[in-house]
């Protein structure tokens, strides 16, 4: 018999700070880094995990090109 299952742990913020897509793409690409080198060393790789981040990395850096291109 498969062990109960445990929710997920709801997180819920207490505060926010505006930040720039510069600035949240930054971010973003160094959480992914270290996540990528946590997570291919110790279990060989949470690819669905890291796929996500990527895709998200790669739409922020796309809403960047086209607020550049807007604002020329």
């Amino acid at each position: 018999m498969d062990p109960p299952l445990a929710p997920p742990v709801r997180l819920q913020a207490l505060s926010s700070t505006p930040i720039s897509a510069k600035q949240a793409q930054k971010n973003l690409e160094a959480f992914l880094d270290d996540f990528q080198a946590r997570s291919t060393s110790t279990q060989g790789g949470n690819t669905a995990v890291t796929v996500q981040l990527q895709k998200l990395t790669n739409a922020l850096k796309e809403e960047r090109a086209q607020k550049k291109k807007e604002t020329r």
